[in-house]
């Protein structure tokens, strides 16, 4: 099984555009952060995995510490890159770009901002990444991000990666995977920590 986190709540993120811009946990995140590694300190898992952003990494921080055990940084595991939009008020992209911001907003899939990833991008990669995770060792517990994850949700179910949004998955709930001889396939999503230790046990 490959469990999928998104990370825990994050102060400074409302209303910005937050790809790789790093934002730290806020207190409420922090204490979300603490509740998982409780929840999932019995789950059996033998590899834990992060994002390299400070976000995902303090998520799975207690769980690493309660565990002993050393989290491994995948890059591919990173949010969307959004170039040059990264860290800007979507307020101050739609006023600066707007031509830009509107093919966005009907071409999720395909577009790029200017140096950056489209949501196609990210689902590339994370598909590769997971691919390599399921080969094991296994139960593994990534923490990721919102686009990376709905990005791989559309990808699995066939959902039009233009329609991302379509997929919400909150801070710190789970996405499951089961490896499988033709790929991945989708277990369950937007679990609960306590609720994936129980479909774990």
């Amino acid at each position: 099984m490959i469990v999928l986190m998104r990370h825990a709540h994050t102060a400074q993120a409302k209303g910005r555009c937050v790809g790789r811009t790093d934002v730290p946990l806020s207190v409420q995140g922090i204490a979300q952060a603490e509740e998982a590694a409780e929840a999932l300190s019995g789950a059996g898992f033998v590899r834990l995995c992060a994002s390299p952003s400070g976000r995902a990494r303090d998520t799975l921080a207690p769980l690493a510490d309660c565990l002993s055990m050393r989290a491994d940084v995948l890059f591919d595991l990173d949010e969307i890159d959004m170039g040059e939009w990264d860290g800007l008020f979507f307020s101050d992209i739609r006023a600066r770009f707007p031509d830009a911001y509107a093919e966005r907003g009907s071409r999720f899939g395909g577009f790029r901002p200017p140096g950056g990833e489209s949501f196609n991008d990210a689902a590339d990669r994370a598909m590769a990444v997971l691919g390599r995770l399921a080969s094991g060792p296994r139960p593994v517990l990534a923490v990721t991000h919102a686009g990376v994850i709905r990005a791989v949700l559309c990808r699995l179910t066939g959902h039009p990666m233009d329609d991302p949004f379509r997929f919400a998955p909150g801070h710190c709930r789970c996405t499951l995977l089961t490896p499988t001889e033709a790929g991945l396939d989708l277990a369950a999503e937007n679990l609960s920590p306590a609720d994936v230790a129980s479909y774990l046990s």
